[in-house]
């Protein structure tokens, strides 16, 4: 970063922490509890702790060091739990923030809201689909505030980009491509680590839940990279992605989807893809494709890969231009098109030499540049106020469930190795009786929630 942009940015990084400076009447002040204090959950712990009127009172891990360190970053106010039912069973919080691995996040949304709970909850929102609807009810039927970690949704570039395309400055769009390419030299990844006794200062069980049961293996904490629990990037990163191109397209409901791929390189125990490629078909004649590589990190886009997420991105390409987003920024680069002067060469003769003679061209639409902005935070914040007035937040269960499920149904077309037809009403495909089994799945006793039979 240059100096000129850290000065411009100085004044606004050192206004986030004065937002906790100003005192906020007891009274008026939401008790929030952290449900899974990993990385992501002390990510949100900060940013809600920097909210004058969120007050965290309870952390909950079932790996005591990460809830220990959640404690400290409250100052040691908040009490410690390794059983979130014990948060929810508190009268005094007001919502809690669920960041647990994919495989938790239904039933402690879905208990959270029948305690009268309102909750942050991460993406993906759910392991399967039916997860997911079951969710959106819970939400709906207990009058609950949920906001998904879909935060893109609050930073100002990407909802500016997005007011272009609404106002049609690229034109109608009909593909769409999003990716997460990285380079990893060491294809031995997480390797073979064999069974042993879990850690004495994790509950394993109370870690796998509604998983099945398996002895403790230290390379299924990365939980991404195993079935029982989560999805690979596919659920990870393209959540983030496909949200935007369904917000800016106004397509949520794909018609059909396929997808190739497997674990082509890493050498490791992992199950989920390192390589893939999804691509879905939508109304209103809209192709989307995701990929994700693991040994190249060049996008689509032309970049090399040299940011801290390998090459990343969205691009929506429209009659009238192309627009590219991600965390960083957003740039429109205008469709060209060709005319002919009065006296020019014929299109055969202006091919063959490459010269041109008597061609121009002109944009259908201008340049426009963007950068970055906050998001974390300005989500956060649309949350805590939602609470307040029981509105709708920016980043909807409905529309975490409707960003969520293309890339679950991703995941079952590559394990099926089908093109699959999807009745998005139904939430069901209407081509494979195979595949609609996996849209569910058995809860491991004791767990259980109610409507997981399809």
């Amino acid at each position: 970063m240059n100096r000129r942009r850290f000065l411009k940015s100085a004044p606004l990084a050192a206004a986030a922490p004065a937002l906790a400076q100003t005192p906020t009447p007891a009274s008026d002040r939401i008790r929030v509890g952290v449900i899974g204090c990993g990385g992501m959950g002390r990510n949100d712990l900060r940013d809600f702790q920097r909210q004058a009127d969120a007050e965290l009172v309870a952390v909950c891990d079932v790996y005591q060091p990460h809830a220990e360190l959640a404690q400290k970053l409250t100052g040691g106010k908040a009490q410690v739990y390794s059983d979130y039912r014990r948060v929810l069973d508190r009268k005094d919080v007001d919502a809690v923030i669920v960041a647990t691995p994919d495989h938790w996040h239904a039933l402690m949304q879905i208990n959270a809201c029948d305690a009268g709970k309102h909750v942050y909850v991460e993406k993906p929102i759910s392991h399967n689909v039916r997860e997911g609807r079951l969710m959106v009810e819970a939400a709906r039927r207990n009058d609950r505030v949920v906001q998904v970690g879909i935060q893109q949704r609050s930073g100002a570039h990407f909802q500016r980009a997005v007011k272009d395309v609404h106002e049609g400055r690229i034109g109608k769009v009909h593909f769409a491509q999003c990716w997460n390419h990285n380079y990893s030299s060491d294809t031995k990844g997480m390797g073979f680590p064999p069974d042993a006794p879990a850690p004495a200062d994790l509950d394993w069980d109370m870690w796998l839940g509604p998983a099945p049961k398996i002895p403790y293996n230290s390379a299924r904490r990365n939980f991404r990279a195993f079935w029982d629990y989560a999805g690979g990037e596919l659920t990870n990163w393209c959540v983030h992605l496909l949200d935007i191109v369904h917000w800016a397209t106004g397509e949520d409901t794909p018609l059909t989807v396929a997808s190739s791929g497997g674990k082509w390189y890493f050498d490791d125990c992992r199950e989920c893809a390192d390589t893939q490629e999804v691509v879905w078909e939508y109304p209103n004649q809209l192709l989307v494709r995701y990929s994700t590589l693991a040994h190249n990190s060049f996008g689509p886009n032309g970049h090399p890969g040299n940011k801290s997420f390998g090459s990343y991105g969205i691009m929506l390409q429209g009659t009238k231009g192309t627009l590219f987003i991600d965390r960083a920024g957003y740039e429109i680069t205008p469709q060209m098109s060709m005319h002919h002067e009065a006296q020019s060469q014929t299109d055969r003769e202006s091919y063959d030499d490459l010269i041109g003679s008597g061609l121009y061209f002109t944009a259908e639409t201008s340049v426009e540049r963007g950068w970055t902005s906050m998001q974390h935070m300005p989500h956060v914040r649309n949350f805590l106020d939602c609470v307040k007035s029981r509105q709708r937040p920016i980043g909807d269960i409905e529309i975490g469930h409707k960003s969520t499920a293309p890339c679950l149904i991703g995941n079952i077309a590559l394990r099926t190795g089908l093109k699959l037809q999807w009745d998005g009403h139904a939430e069901r495909f209407t081509n494979s009786a195979d595949a609609n089994r996996m849209l569910t799945r058995p809860y491991r006793a004791p767990w259980r929630l109610a409507g997981m039979e399809i």
